[in-house]
């Protein structure tokens, strides 16, 4: 991401409003640090703008000159496109690929929070494939500006998969694949011992109206069904039919032998036997590709959507109308008009719409909305074994929320099936790690105060004070996993002022550009250091203005300064418990910062 950077000598004229002295009142002594911190922000988004724009007119891109004038006019739009953490650019050319793809009145002003989300999202890099576990993953991501050239508005499609019958070459032709299916197709139904889901039944109020019914329960129960790779796997009766079937259709170095009953349907514990687990692992590759090439299975997963089609997905479902039901369902379950910066879980979402959409299916119907999965055992340590014990024909890839539902696991897959629901469901969300241990957060907004806070699930091993959030933190540049505590910010910062909360995430952008002089120049330092009080004045939540301010500190006595900027300006304005958590955070930033600079730094800090 290219970093806007400028020099101290900016960052000091940027402030010279702020150096003013203060009146007398302490009224009027508050309103002219205000009037102060606007000017240095919009002086900042002036610059930010100008700069952007530059870079447009470098790489010969066009834009509507009334777009370009709603983002410079609109507060919203230019504090988020030209003051956030995100790369300036990108975010601008993905906003205008929204307003092409969903139209000028979509994104400007029906649905203006979450396509800033969007927005800003796609100023990250993004992951060619959707992402196959935890959230936060960015290996594979690509740097490549968003289209915004002329084309017909979108129309959401959802796509859609048939699994082909039968084997299709005959018999002269046939590869091996089509000989594993010919084979099991040849087997005649067996008996099979598998979990079934068990609904509890419905219930009607006086008016007619269905009850909230309670999650289902799984029994186990024999179940006759045709044979699949799985079951050949769990049997070596199975087995020696399979291999002499293929020895009889040209193959005969085509063999299994992955003994009896080591790995079967409901099997939980893990294979010690490494000779034993390459013989099961090299089964189930056969079955899985024979699958994947005769159309038992999708050849690969389906690729993730683009931000036009994700967006369009999301407001569909929040348009639709539950009618009676819609209190049973807790419908809406997240404001989608809530500010942008609280939306960024969803526009990061890269679930495939089919895997998205069979799960919203199931809610919209009937409101299943399972959020926990069938807990496994050591096995799911072993993922080849895992996934060996079931491999069967199935519409949907390995990584898709549905085959963590087939195969089950333990608290990651938990994690990712509960995290992944809740964004389906359009509640922003995202798989937390703990001290050996998977669990999740969720942003709620409380309807008796509206105020919105993240809340864990699935916790085990502690709580919010050892959890990390794998939804990156960007707002500091790195996009490091951070403690809830650095998320809470955002959430409680944005509940308590929300225009202060994005006037302070300006300063804090603006002190990140100027950060070539790593406070190197007096005039410099100082220059940051009234930006930093300017932010915390605007917002005692400014997490990401305090980060930089430690980030730049090049010894102990600029880093403790920092942190007791944020004390002096956070104590008094937020309640104990809130200032406890932010100050958590805050001393995490300074003993990752006094450990970079080494030894003699830590040791003149105590």
């Amino acid at each position: 991401m290219a970093l806007r950077r400028y020099s101290w000598q900016w960052i000091s004229a940027v402030v010279v409003g702020l150096a003013a002295a203060a009146p007398a009142s302490t009224n009027a002594a508050d309103e002219s640090a205000r009037d102060g911190a606007s000017a240095a922000a919009e002086q900042y988004l002036t610059q930010s703008r100008n700069a952007t724009l530059r870079a447009c007119n470098e790489q010969n891109i066009r834009l509507p000159a009334d777009f370009l004038k709603w983002v410079s006019t609109d507060r919203d739009a230019r504090r988020a496109i030209y003051g956030s953490w995100s790369d300036p650019l990108r975010s601008l050319l993905a906003l205008r690929a929204l307003e092409i793809d969903l139209g000028a009145a979509t994104v400007r002003d029906r649905s203006k929070q979450l396509a800033l989300a969007f927005a800003v999202q796609a100023g990250q890099l993004r992951r060619r494939d959707a992402s196959r576990w935890n959230d936060g993953d960015r290996e594979g991501a690509v740097e490549v500006l968003p289209d915004v050239s002329p084309r017909k508005p979108l129309v959401l499609r959802i796509p859609t998969w048939a699994p082909k019958d039968g084997v299709q070459a005959p018999n002269e032709n046939r590869s091996v694949h089509d000989e594993v299916i010919a084979f099991l197709d040849s087997l005649p139904e067996i008996e099979v011992e598998m979990l079934v889901d068990q609904w509890p039944p419905l219930e009607y109020d006086d008016k007619g109206i269905a009850k909230p019914r309670g999650g289902p329960t799984q029994e186990k129960k024999l179940v006759r069904r045709r044979p699949v790779g799985a079951d050949v796997i769990a049997s070596a009766q199975l087995q020696q039919a399979f291999n002499k079937w293929m020895a009889a259709h040209g193959h005969p170095d085509v063999r299994i032998d992955c003994g009896d009953r080591v790995v079967f349907w409901l099997s939980t514990a893990a294979v010690n036997d490494e000779a034993r687990r390459a013989s099961i692992r090299a089964a189930h590759e056969l079955f899985h590709d024979a699958y994947r090439a005769t159309g038992r299975m999708p050849a690969e997963r389906d690729p993730p959507p683009t931000q036009s089609e994700s967006m369009a997905w999301f407001l569909r479902n929040d348009a639709h109308d539950f009618g009676a039901n819609a209190g049973a369902r807790g419908w809406p379950r997240f404001p989608i008009d809530a500010p942008w910066p609280l939306l960024l879980t969803l526009a990061e979402d890269d679930q495939p719409l089919r895997e998205r959409e069979e799960i919203w299916a199931k809610f919209r119907e009937d409101g299943t909305a399972r959020t926990y999965g069938e807990y496994i055992g050591d096995i799911a340590q072993q993922f080849d074994m895992q996934s060996a014990r079931r491999v069967s024909p199935f519409p949907f890839s390995y990584g898709s929320i549905q085959m963590m539902w087939k195969d089950g696991g333990v608290c990651g897959t938990m994690g990712n099936i509960g995290a992944r629901t809740h964004r389906i469901l359009g509640e922003p969300s995202s798989t937390a790690g703990q001290p050996g241990h998977c669990a999740l957060v969720v942003l709620q907004r409380d309807t008796a105060n509206g105020r919105f806070s993240w809340v864990g699930e699935q916790y085990a091993t502690g709580g919010d004070e050892v959890t990390t959030v794998h939804s990156r933190w960007d707002l500091d540049g790195k996009g490091m996993m951070r403690k809830v505590a650095f998320h809470q910010s955002v959430a409680w910062g944005l509940s308590a002022d929300r225009e202060g909360w994005l006037d302070a995430m300006v300063l804090a952008s603006a002190m990140r550009a100027g950060s070539g002089g790593q406070g190197s120049n007096e005039r410099a330092r100082s220059a940051k250091s009234k930006l930093l009080n300017a932010a915390l004045e605007r917002s005692p939540y400014a997490l990401a203005a305090v980060a930089y301010a430690i980030d730049a500190a090049q010894d102990a006595d600029a880093v403790r300064a920092a942190e007791r900027a944020f004390a002096e300006r956070a104590k008094e304005r937020m309640s104990a418990s809130d200032f406890a958590c932010m100050q958590s955070a805050v001393q995490s930033l300074v003993q990752e910062r006094l450990q970079s600079l080494g030894p003699a730094a830590e040791n003149s800090a105590r």
